[in-house]
């Protein structure tokens, strides 16, 4: 036995399967102790909750939701908004990215500076910082009784309203075929 502890590697092994072993025996520990501390308490633990009704409302959904679908479906609503945001988010800033640079490359004077000034505002600026910063723009809009209005265009603290005719579908794509055949030129037959 003294001899195998001389050895350097079996020292190593047995020094590394003491320290995984503690770490181990620490982490069972903790569950341990938490698990009698949550029976005595009266909490349960598990994935139970999943199937229970959430109780509240989602602002924004892709799929329908209502206030007793469970958190299962809440989970759910929240993985397909976060990819429709980001795919959203994707198409704007590759749209965005473009516009700059191209206007960072052209040979008008403006764009470039305006191109420039974009990239040097933006730049190195943590995008949480700029998150904060227009949710506090957003915020201190005026309310909807007291709104910017500009060409018919409202900006409210509630967001941009922009003037559409009231009209249903049906009625507005009629008027739109009519004026489309309407701005057509009429060939005659020239005699």
């Amino acid at each position: 036995m003294v001899s195998l502890l001389r050895n350097q590697k079996v020292r190593n092994a047995l020094l590394q399967v003491l320290y995984v072993g503690s770490i181990a025996a620490m982490v069972l520990a903790g569950i341990v102790i938490a698990r009698r501390n949550l029976a005595d308490q009266g909490i349960t633990s598990g994935f139970d909750f999943l199937f229970k009704s959430t109780g509240w409302d989602v602002n924004f959904s892709l799929l329908p939701a209502t206030a007793n679908d469970p958190y299962w479906w809440y989970f759910l609503i929240g993985i397909i908004n976060t990819l429709f945001l980001g795919s959203v988010g994707l198409i704007l800033a590759t749209i965005v990215g473009t516009i700059v640079g191209l206007a960072r490359t052209s040979s008008n004077d403006l764009a470039r500076l305006l191109g420039r000034t974009y990239v040097d505002i933006f730049r190195n600026i943590p995008l949480i910082l700029q998150v904060f910063f227009w949710y506090a723009i957003i915020t201190h809009l005026p309310t909807p009784r007291s709104a910017h209005e500009a060409w018919g265009f409202l900006l409210t603290s509630r967001g941009l309203y922009i003037p559409f005719p009231n009209v249903g579908s049906a009625a507005f794509a009629a008027a739109t075929v009519a004026a489309a055949n309407a701005a057509l030129p009429t060939f005659g037959n020239g005699m």
